[in-house]
């Protein structure tokens, strides 16, 4: 299998070198041997070449050195990987997760601050960026990637300036697709199938995909619940908005608290976040208008399907924050989603305005909204914008 990938690499190479690349008309990583978010370096070599074979297609050729590099680093985690699972898959799988609470909410609407937030609660357990990159290892390498990681990490995130490190949380999204096939990691490899990758495994056309990421999910709470000593978790991906129906079936008893923003504000802040993010992951280059059409098409949809599914969610279950009611206000606006969801407050508070109180003097980032993307953004998502109660 190794050489026939060899063989199909070396034509590849040969075949694609005499492609023109007019770098002009197309947008994308800046260098084709960049490691500055070695995130697939996480996965298991079954995920990875699974996902290296049936994409391979989609890899430019200037990128296999990289590839090279990547399954390289993969197969020398391999037999740590084998470690982990022979000495910990038993008690795993045993583990009874409780009553998980995820955070729903679309890309830049506020979710990470309350992620961080919450994340300050002691009876809380949740990701943090150590446990994302090697999500295979954690358990019984916990110093190693804490001394891998805690040199190399900048201090804040690119896209907003927020405080970052190697205990904070995060999402788990690249962290579950290093456990599955099923994630929206090849989208975000391979731009170009951004909306086919949103429809398999976000909206979950393909059902087989659904019942992967299931249980993939599973497996990856009961690990994390194992982790924290069965704390209740809570956890953060804009993604699950649309899979609040998919998370019900594995976790009857899972809380949602689902923030929103602005759309406009949204849209404009989302188109910076993929100009930061994706150069820094894809295996591709790409032209603008994939990106934006996808932010336009995804966001109608993954908000349509999550207001048909949160009928489904047991009252009491649910709590939606307004954006723009909590910056301001987040104790009184905490102190009534904890009672919501049948949670104390009293003791996390100290810790939650420590927080808040680090935030203060916080700049979010300014944009220019030109009339006519705010015209396409409301023609576009105008079923939501009067859900959420927006004007145009």
């Amino acid at each position: 299998m190794v050489s026939g990938a060899i063989l199909h690499i070396c034509r590849q190479v040969r075949k694609r070198a005499r492609e023109p690349f007019l770098l002009s008309k197309i947008i994308g990583p800046i260098s084709h041997f960049d490691f500055s978010a070695p995130t697939v370096m996480g996965a298991n070599l079954r995920t990875w070449l699974g996902m290296f074979w049936k994409y391979r297609k989609q890899i430019e050729w200037r990128f296999y050195p990289k590839c090279f590099v990547l399954t390289f680093m993969i197969l020398l985690f391999t037999p740590l990987i084998w470690w982990e699972r022979f000495r910990w898959d038993k008690k795993i799988r045993e583990t009874k997760v409780k009553a998980p609470i995820f955070i729903l909410g679309h890309q830049r609407s506020g979710t990470t601050y309350l992620h961080y937030l919450l994340g300050r609660d002691p009876q809380f357990g949740f990701l943090s960026v150590k446990e994302s990159f090697m999500p295979w290892l954690y358990l019984s390498f916990e110093k190693m990637l804490q001394r891998m990681l805690g040199n190399k990490m900048p201090s804040k995130r690119p896209m907003d300036n927020l405080r970052l490190s190697v205990d904070m949380p995060t999402e788990p999204e690249y962290s579950i697709g290093n456990m599955t096939w099923a994630s929206m990691l090849p989208g975000y490899y391979f731009p170009k199938m951004l909306h086919w990758a949103f429809r398999q495994f976000v909206m979950f056309d393909d059902k087989e995909a659904q019942k992967a990421w299931q249980e993939s999910l599973k497996y990856f709470m009961q690990k994390l619940s194992l982790h924290h000593e069965c704390k209740q978790l809570i956890i953060k991906a804009p993604e699950n908005l649309s899979r609040v129906e998919s998370i019900l079936e594995v976790f009857p008893d899972a809380k949602f608290i689902h923030i929103y923003r602005d759309p406009y504000r949204v849209y404009f802040s989302t188109e910076r976040l993929y100009s930061i993010t994706l150069p820094m992951v894809a295996l591709q280059h790409w032209t603008q208008n994939v990106v934006d059409d996808f932010i336009l098409t995804s966001y109608r949809e993954m908000f349509l399907k999550y207001f048909e599914s949160r009928i489904k969610i047991p009252e009491g279950n649910l709590v939606e924050v307004k954006y723009e009611d909590f910056i301001g206000n987040e104790m009184n606006t905490l102190r009534e989603v904890y009672k919501t969801l049948g949670l104390e407050f009293e003791a996390a508070a100290p810790h939650i305005q420590s927080e808040v109180k680090s935030y203060e003097g916080y700049q979010t980032n300014k944009y220019e909204y030109d009339s006519k993307t705010m015209e396409e953004v409301y023609s576009a998502w105008e079923p939501v914008f009067k859900e959420l109660g927006y004007s145009k």
